[in-house]
């Protein structure tokens, strides 16, 4: 111990060094002794302050704190009061403005929630004798008042977004880009849509609800229209760059599917593709729902015709891209159907399905093309429209390759021993080899390509129960009335100015 000292004591005076030469001097020994006492007495003092801590006071309890002007005792972690005010917090009205639109919901439909777990730790922290909510407090406020804050609430981002997608629905609007009317033989002007940015949205939400505010403007942006009239100066639509034309079933039971292939035609009636530009049929119909418009159908699914909504765009589709491939437009995307259509020839099908599979079309030309798209009198017929038709178009196709149909026996209770319904005609396999031949100018191009259809089963119902006891039979299956499909061995199509000609070779 003493060596230690004494190691501190020449520590301590090292910097006075230069009194040692006064050391044989009487008076010398009286200060070394009286300095080492003297530091001996800081040394001992200071560890006393350390063991002690005489400034640590222990901070006192809270009484009380007030929450959104409520006033709550504390230690009750969970008090009436303090629950009925956040159910009540929650279910204010909150207002959302947009362009045409106002909105009223309330926050706990956008998924705010208040935070009870932080309150309730607050109010029984504050009544505890120093803990470190009540020190805080203390050396935050000088003692004053017990502590006042807001009801600690927050949107959950899942839910909030949810709310502001299903909203997004509402306030979305599609541009409409300019447009040829046909029937006024003039350019109809176009409209900028809009978008709800809803990320953009959920932010204005969560600043008005920590403020405690209840009117918030939805951020929504412009979606400007890719085709302006001011685009479209002076375009000349007088001449057919290629066509096609298809059939439609006039009959009382198809007139839901004739309703879709009219409105689908409807919708790209007039539309322009600017030069370089692409039209996507997906963007241009956009989802195929009652909401707009469209009615339940007949449609090809996986090989089988079966209901659904929308039925009979395809043929829409599969017409629009006959008469693009004979005025020489760009094909970007387009899938023939899984089995072949009764509507059109074998290798100038499109399948569409919003939003997978999209027939998208590029105009190649330095001037723009218009098309021109009428159903009536049971034809639906698509033009497209330019200032000239530049090519000479040839469809060289031929089958290369068949695939016999499986047959699927299911044996029906429904229907008596013996008795046998072909519900879906089976339709072989083909594998398409197809070459297009594009000419001007005696100079020609070929391009080919290979399309393939899988083979369709035939299902047919085998019936299984005595006659005796098949009584008022409901849902009894039902023959497929379409007539066996067949497609020529060769075929060709060739169009042109002034020329139209089909052949077929089986």
């Amino acid at each position: 111990m003493k060596n230690a000292l004494e190691s501190i004591y020449k520590w301590f005076f090292a910097p006075w060094g230069f009194l040692q030469k006064h050391s044989h001097k009487s008076w010398f020994a009286f200060f070394e002794d009286s300095m080492f006492m003297i530091l001996l007495a800081l040394f001992g003092a200071g560890a006393a302050l350390l063991w002690t801590e005489p400034w640590n006071v222990p901070a006192e309890p809270v009484d009380t704190i007030t929450v959104s002007g409520l006033t709550l005792k504390t230690g009750d972690p969970r008090p009436e009061e303090l629950v009925r005010l956040a159910r009540e917090h929650m279910q204010r009205e909150v207002v959302l403005t947009g362009p045409d639109l106002t909105h009223t919901t309330r926050w706990a439909a956008l998924g705010a929630r208040v935070d009870m777990g932080s309150l309730e730790r607050i109010l029984v922290q504050m009544d505890q004798k120093d803990s470190p909510a009540v020190r805080y407090f203390r050396e935050e406020s000088d003692g004053l008042e017990g502590p006042s804050l807001e009801l600690p609430a927050s949107l959950v981002s899942g839910a909030a977004v949810e709310s502001l997608v299903l909203l997004k629905d509402i306030v979305d609007r599609a541009p409409v880009n300019a447009r040829f009317d046909f029937a006024a033989k003039k350019v109809a002007v176009e409209k900028d849509g809009r978008a709800l940015d809803v990320y953009a949205t959920l932010a204005r939400l969560d600043e008005a609800l920590s403020r405690g505010g209840n009117l918030v403007e939805m951020v929504v942006a412009k979606v400007p229209a890719t085709v302006r009239k001011t685009d479209l100066e002076g375009i000349d639509v007088s001449e057919v760059a290629g066509f096609y034309e298809t059939p439609y079933s006039r009959m009382r039971k198809d007139q839901d599917r004739t309703h879709n292939v009219g409105l689908g035609a409807s919708l790209l009636d007039g539309q322009v593709i600017l030069p370089g530009r692409r039209l996507s049929f997906n963007d241009t119909l956009g989802d195929r729902s009652e909401a707009r418009g469209f009615r339940y159908a007949p449609v090809i699914a996986g090989g089988a015709i079966v209901e659904g909504m929308g039925g009979g765009t395809c043929q829409v589709a599969s017409t629009l891209y006959a008469a693009s491939f004979f005025a020489g437009l760009i094909i970007e995307d387009r899938q023939p159907h899984s089995r072949p259509s009764s509507y059109i020839k074998l290798g100038l099908d499109a399948t569409v399905s919003y939003p997978d599979l999209d027939l998208k079309i590029r105009n190649p030309f330095e001037y723009p093309v218009v098309i021109h798209f009428t159903v009536d009198d049971g034809k639906a017929r698509a033009e497209i429209r330019a200032i000239e038709r530049p090519f000479t178009v040839t469809l060289l196709r031929k089958i290369i390759g068949t695939r016999p149909f499986p047959v699927r026996v299911i044996e029906d209770s429904k229907l008596k021993r013996g008795e046998e319904i072909i519900t879906q005609l089976g339709v072989p396999g083909y594998t398409v080899h197809r070459y297009k031949v594009i000419e001007r100018d005696k100079v020609g191009y070929r391009f080919q390509s290979v399309d393939k259809y899988p083979p369709t089963t035939q299902f047919v119902h085998k019936g299984i129960s005595n006659p005796s006891e098949i009584k008022n039979v409901k849902d009894a299956p039902k023959a497929d009335t379409h007539k066996p499909y067949r497609a020529s061995r060769s075929l060709r199509m060739v169009q042109g100015s002034g020329l139209w000609h089909e052949s077929t070779h089986d």
